[in-house]
């Protein structure tokens, strides 16, 4: 008989969220139900609901700490450079370019949540939640070096979220057209291009 692994909530919950990384790579998030999310993992129904009541609560806290890998992404490319003396133009590109290039499942997830947004109106809502918390993040990661890089600070005081979410908007088209299609090359084989254009873009923005 196995032994009894006493989890803690962040555990049981980690394992939930990869389950149904899973199931909703498999079968699509809209045909995604409890019952498949229960069945990806070790634990009970009761187990799962005590954590998440629906496919949607599991959505979005996956999106979340899609989020929060994102922050850790951008605060890891400011590092590198800052490190290297890099213009903070080319830093800032580097952050979108991560973005739209960096390989993670969690993109795909991203694309059906997106998906849902013209046919569920409390979808959007979260995905107004999702942009208000992913603009907080990018700016702490702007003001974190800020005394290192004055600049870093004159560029947080202009990224407004009014702006913001233009920009990101426009940003999601990109990355919703480079995730629909299984070939990369029309993007991959132009990245000098799409580098030259996010660089005079995020240069017009913050001078």
């Amino acid at each position: 008989m196995p032994k009894f692994e006493r989890k803690t909530k962040e555990e049981r919950c980690r394992e939930i969220r990869e389950a149904a990384k899973k199931v909703f790579l498999k079968k699509g998030y809209r045909n995604t139900t409890m019952e498949d999310i229960v069945a990806a993992t070790s634990l009970s129904k009761g187990g799962v609901y005590q954590y998440y009541k629906s496919t949607k609560a599991v959505m979005f806290d996956i999106m979340q700490s899609g989020n929060f890998f994102r922050h850790s992404r951008t605060q890891e490319i400011i590092k590198e450079g800052l490190e290297a003396q890099t213009d903070i133009f080319e830093i800032v590109t580097r952050v979108f370019e991560a973005k739209l290039f960096d390989r993670v499942r969690e993109k795909k997830l991203y694309l059906m949540f997106l998906s849902e947004m013209p046919y569920d109106k409390e979808t959007e809502a979260l995905h107004r939640k999702l942009e208000k918390q992913s603009f907080e993040l990018a700016l702490s990661a702007f003001e974190e070096n800020s005394e290192t890089v004055p600049q870093l600070r004159q560029m947080a005081k202009k990224f407004l979220y009014a702006d913001m979410l233009l920009y990101s908007r426009m940003f999601i088209g990109i990355i919703m057209s480079y995730e629909l299609f299984s070939d990369k090359k029309v993007f991959d084989s132009k990245r000098k291009e799409i580098h030259a254009l996010f660089y005079a873009f995020v240069k017009k923005m913050f001078e």
